[in-house]
């Protein structure tokens, strides 16, 4: 009995008892490990806390969408001023350069911090009470946490990042975009039928806190404009890239504004458009958005695929060659329900495809002020979309045909490509 006992133990040193608890911290070791490998220039506890940090940030952002009836009702409002408490969260998004410039002087984990603690006050507002005026405030706050959050992220990454993988990187990054919606809108709904209309928000409140002790700790970023900062990245003749004029960058972002103008023209009617050509109702068009945040995924992932390899600035004319012959095709399918969803999701993917494609790009005209250049950027952006959603409904009612909106979005487009023409090219990127 004794030596069985004995050969046993040899054959299998672990007991019934502590196989358990061997295994969980076999598995705890193996994550701690893979969270200290670094990945891209950062360790893969960083990349999880700023992805973690990016879905919560755009989740505050999206959820109102869908569910912005439920909002308006549980605030006894109407749902024309539960819109309005949307487009003052969309309106500050202008005052991003302005954060870019704080970014660049203080640090971009300063930024971080500023746009983390932005959410935190707005989730409080939101949720602390019932009236309009400070739900309202909560709203404008948390249009300050995406306007200071998203262009430090990328300029944070950026400087951790060289340009050579910088589009598999930021393609990452923005990846929680689409993620927000698959992860957050579901949740969102369960959370509202069962606790009301603010309880999504309790949830990022809650959230914010640990985001920003965790971010706290985090490293600052490299100085001199990265691992790779203009005095050093190279061309292809082997000479010295200097920094762009600030001119010739505006080009750049003229491309951001023509082409977020350009999609919130179609994006801002298209369901109107849906429901009274093919008539659908809203249940299906719930099912529509979940194909079109499936096509922005693709877009996210195939950018950190391909697009280094690719050139970040040929991604972008890509992508907007695309997204133009996206709009074409819908100006022909208006009697085909399955050519309208294929057209669509197909403008998801591209359009998608040339936004992340144009932030590394941008983020290396000018890396020494990378942090102003993106938050100009992300302004410009937001002023394309507010110009967009005020043209789209007009078309609309003037015109009632999609025809129209779309013939615009191309002409939109087809700016975007002449300043992008025009706009310089990085060092390093191929001719």
């Amino acid at each position: 009995m004794g030596s069985g006992k004995l050969l046993r133990e040899r054959l299998c040193p672990f007991s019934i008892r502590s196989i358990g608890p061997w295994f969980v911290l076999r598995i705890l070791t193996i994550s701690r490990t893979r969270m200290e490998t670094v990945f891209l220039g950062m360790r893969g506890r960083t990349w999880l806390l700023l992805i973690a940090s990016r879905i919560v940030l755009n989740m505050s952002f999206r959820v109102a969408y869908p569910f912005l009836p439920a909002m308006a009702r549980g605030l006894g409002i109407s749902l024309e001023q539960a819109g309005l408490m949307m487009a003052a969260r969309s309106l500050v998004g202008l005052s991003g350069i302005a954060f870019g410039i704080f970014a660049e002087k203080r640090g971009y984990k300063a930024g971080l911090l500023l746009g983390i603690a932005f959410l935190l006050v707005s989730c409080f507002l939101v949720t602390v009470s019932q009236n309009y005026w400070i739900v309202f405030t909560g709203f404008v706050v948390m249009g300050l946490a995406t306007a200071v959050y998203n262009p430090s992220v990328q300029s944070y990454v950026s400087a951790h990042v060289g340009y050579r993988h910088r589009a598999r990187a930021l393609g990452l990054v923005e990846s929680s975009w689409s993620a927000s919606w698959f992860l957050g809108i579901p949740l969102s709904g369960l959370l509202i039928a069962r606790w009301g209309w603010d309880s999504p928000y309790l949830l990022l409140l809650a959230l914010a806190v640990f985001l920003f002790a965790a971010t706290f700790r985090l490293p600052d970023a490299p100085a001199g404009g990265g691992p790779e900062p203009a005095s050093s990245e190279r061309s292809g003749t082997g000479s010295a890239a200097p920094n762009v004029p600030s001119r010739r960058i505006w080009l750049a972002l003229a491309v951001t504004f023509c082409i977020f103008c350009g999609n919130e023209n179609v994006m801002i009617v298209y369901g109107a458009w849906m429901e009274s050509r093919f008539g659908l109702n809203v249940q299906s068009l719930g099912l529509f958005s979940t194909l079109l945040g499936l096509s922005e995924f693709c877009a996210e992932i195939s950018v950190a695929l391909l697009v280094d390899r690719l050139g970040k600035r040929r991604g972008l004319t890509l992508g907007i060659v695309g997204t133009a012959a996206s709009y074409l095709l819908l100006t022909f399918v208006t009697d085909s329900l399955a050519a309208a969803l294929a057209s669509l999701m197909a403008m998801a993917y591209f359009f998608e495809f040339s936004v992340v494609s144009s932030f590394p790009y941008i983020s290396q005209l000018a890396p020494s002020e990378r942090g102003k250049w993106l938050a100009a950027n992300y302004s410009l952006l937001v002023a394309g979309r507010v110009l967009g959603a005020l043209v789209g409904p007009a078309l609309w009612e003037h015109f009632g045909s999609f025809q129209p909106i779309a013939i615009l979005s191309i002409v939109g487009n087809l700016a975007a490509l002449g300043f992008l023409s025009r706009a310089p090219r990085p060092a390093g990127e191929p001719t």
